[in-house]
């Protein structure tokens, strides 16, 4: 049987996947929109796919993971070219 923490995870509210995916962006730990959308799908957004598609939200997050990257002391990668 499941323990009260089972039950206080299961009523918060999940975060959205864009807001997901700028929080991830941001912290340095991914160095690639597609190291993002994998991040992503490993914490169950199955539909990071569809909500990161555009072109623009992509360049965004591009932007952010270099940024953290840099202010990491890491050298940013250059974009993948599926990003």
């Amino acid at each position: 049987m499941a323990g009260p923490e089972f039950f206080e995870d299961a009523m918060e509210p999940r975060t959205g996947v864009v807001e997901r995916a700028f929080q991830i962006a941001k912290s340095g730990d991914v160095a690639s929109v597609t190291a993002l959308r994998l991040a992503l799908a490993k914490e169950g957004y199955a539909n990071s796919a569809q909500a990161l598609a555009g072109r623009s939200i992509r360049a965004q997050l591009a932007r952010m993971i270099t940024e953290a990257q840099t202010a990491r002391g890491r050298a940013a990668p250059k974009p993948d070219a599926a990003d």
